[in-house]
């Protein structure tokens, strides 16, 4: 299905898109492309990417992506294109957006973002794009926690002192300062 599709998409644009065959699959949630935390979604999210389903559906996302050149497609286009549902195409883009594969165009088509690979950003300015995915709340903090786990840990290993102090101490008040922000 997604084969057809993009011969008809390639057919329509007149040019011809190279496969890499060896594009690097992207799997940034403990080794697949995402999850809730219910265990038909680990486990989907488990299968997919071992059974190669995660990687076709990423190397078509880029080959469609390829074939609408500077443009770009909106996930809506891209799930009509590939026969895929809004999930798996908003996972695909948004782990190729976190990789910088892609970039997002500010302007919106049909009330969405369109995504274009990053070997067409040098047609765009800075203020038409967004290079990097919105970094959520709950991405901050964990961030931020990681950082204090981090700086916990290297105390651990080298020892605690007065500078570990006044790192942790940083670590911790960053943290407040994001919950009160809440």
């Amino acid at each position: 299905m997604v084969g057809v599709a993009l011969t008809a998409l390639r057919n329509a644009l007149g040019r011809t898109v190279a496969m890499t065959g060896d594009m690097q699959l992207f799997t940034p949630y403990n080794g697949t492309g995402g999850y809730v935390e219910r265990p038909a979604s680990m486990e989907r999210a488990v299968r997919e990417a071992e059974d190669g389903t995660l990687s076709a559906r990423q190397q078509a996302v880029v080959d469609a992506l390829d074939a609408t050149g500077v443009k770009g497609a909106t996930w809506r286009t891209l799930g009509q294109l590939l026969n895929l549902h809004h999930g798996q195409v908003s996972g695909v883009l948004s782990n190729l957006h976190k990789a910088g594969e892609v970039f997002m165009l500010r302007e919106q088509h049909d009330r969405c973002h369109p995504y274009v690979l990053r070997i067409y950003r040098n047609g765009y300015n800075d203020n038409e794009v967004w290079d990097k995915p919105v970094e959520t709340r709950a991405g901050q903090r964990k961030a931020l926690l990681d950082n204090l786990y981090a700086t916990c840990a290297s105390a651990v290993e080298v020892g605690w002192s007065a500078s570990m102090q006044d790192a942790v101490s940083s670590c911790v008040d960053r943290l407040r300062e994001h919950d009160r922000a809440d």
